[in-house]
């Protein structure tokens, strides 16, 4: 599969958490100012709506992992037992 650009990672990322969002029944947004560019890819981090709006802690989601999108397309939900960098170099 050819390489992805960085807006088809940040698409697919925003697809992945929207499938988060709706078995939540939440509205979850990606957080732009987190965005990790690894040798791998890219990693997106994500939270609440109300949380990245009000900074209402109430509203901020817990036990999840960012998102890693793949050069080659593949998106993996990365654990929240260990640092994210951690959980990419064991891949």
């Amino acid at each position: 599969m050819a390489a992805i650009d960085f807006e088809a990672a940040r698409h697919l990322a925003q697809t992945r958490i929207a499938s988060h969002a709706q078995q939540a029944q939440e509205e979850f947004v990606l957080v732009p100012e987190h965005t990790r560019e690894t040798a791998r890819g890219w990693v997106f981090f994500y939270n609440s709506r109300e949380f990245v709006q009000t900074g209402n802690t109430n509203a901020m989601l817990a036990g999840n992992g960012p998102i890693l999108v793949e050069r080659d397309g593949t998106v993996i939900d990365l654990p929240t037992y260990c640092d994210w960098e951690d959980a990419i170099r064991a891949l």
